[in-house]
């Protein structure tokens, strides 16, 4: 519901500012672009906030500051300085944005330290130095549990005779 809510006052806002901008054109233009460019720089803080970038495509957010760099050097061409300001600003969050990407999508060296193995009905903390004293208490269970099977088949012999 609140979804819709924010799209229905943005349609409305869209459609009131084309209404009262029309007859200048110059402000409406300079409105549209600073707009555009806020959303933007949302989508900036968004994945600067989240440090999650897989879900954007590398490839259109290449085509966007491909597009917004030439808008921004025909700005520059025709003195359009809503044009050249929004379309500068943009590039720059898009290129901001293919950084982050690239940057944390980057491959890791996983650093390899010294492999503990995963035992059965055994709990490790986390800043163990040496595995000795878990050795010794696996020797002990394993030592109890030969003691017990010795017992067993040597209860088993004395009632088999």
């Amino acid at each position: 519901m609140k979804n819709i809510f924010i799209v229905a006052v943005t349609i409305a806002l869209a459609l009131l500012s084309i209404a009262v901008l029309t007859p200048w054109p110059f402000w409406l233009g300079t409105l549209a672009a600073w707009v555009t460019t806020g959303s933007f720089c949302l989508q900036v803080l968004h994945i600067v906030k989240n440090k999650e970038t897989k879900a954007l495509s590398l490839g259109m957010w290449s085509a966007l500051f491909f597009g917004v760099a030439c808008w921004t050097g025909y700005g520059f061409r025709v003195h359009d300085i809503p044009v050249m300001m929004a379309n500068g600003i943009t590039a720059l969050l898009a290129i901001t944005v293919i950084g982050l990407k690239l940057w944390l999508e980057r491959p890791r060296l996983i650093k390899r330290g010294r492999r503990i193995r995963r035992m059965h009905r055994v709990v490790l903390k986390p800043r163990i130095h040496s595995l000795r004293p878990l050795q010794r208490t696996l020797n002990a269970r394993a030592a109890k549990k030969s003691k017990k099977s010795k017992k067993s088949k040597a209860s088993t012999e004395l009632t088999e005779q």
